[in-house]
C-alpha cells in the first residue's frame, strides 16, 4: 500500500505497485488494467494520481493506452537478430518522433543506434537482438 509519510510522491509509489502487479504476472500481457476509478478507489488516491502513475508505466513501455480501448499490458514481441560488425559502436537512446513513426515504435521503447565508420543504423530495442561477428 501507499505510504503518505515516505517522502516518495504518491504517483511514483502507485506506479511501483502497478509495475509489481505486471511483473509478478498478476496482470498478463494483453490484459486490461482496471479502470482509473477502480484503481483510485483501491489505492485511496485521486484519478490524477492514477493518470500520472499510468503515464509513467506507459513511458517505460510496460503498457499501452488508447481511448475507448483501455489500458493494456504490452505483449512480448518477436525479436529479430541483427548481425553487428566488430568495431561497431552501439548506443541506446529514445527515438525522435520521426523514428518512432517510421519504425512503428510505441512510447517508452528506446532505439539502438549501431555505428561503424561514418554510417549508422537505428533499430527498435524492443524488436532487436544484436549478435556480434
Amino acid at each position: 500500500m501507499l505510504d503518505p509519510h515516505s517522502g516518495v510522491p504518491r504517483h511514483r509509489q502507485l506506479a511501483a505497485e502497478l509495475r509489481g502487479r505486471i511483473t509478478s504476472g498478476e496482470w498478463l500481457p494483453g490484459g486490461l488494467l482496471p479502470p482509473e476509478a477502480r484503481l483510485s478507489h483501491e489505492y485511496g488516491v485521486g484519478r490524477g494520481t492514477v493518470r500520472r502513475a499510468v503515464a509513467e508505466l506507459r513511458r517505460e513501455g510496460l503498457i499501452d493506452a488508447a481511448p475507448g480501448r483501455g489500458t493494456q499490458v504490452r505483449e512480448e514481441v518477436d525479436r529479430e537478430p541483427v548481425r553487428v560488425q566488430r568495431g561497431s559502436k552501439v548506443t541506446a537512446r529514445m527515438p525522435s518522433p520521426e523514428e518512432r513513426a517510421s519504425l512503428d515504435i510505441p512510447e517508452g521503447v528506446p532505439v539502438l543506434v549501431v555505428a561503424i565508420g561514418g554510417r549508422s543504423r537505428v533499430f527498435s530495442a524492443e524488436r532487436t537482438v544484436l549478435t556480434f561477428a
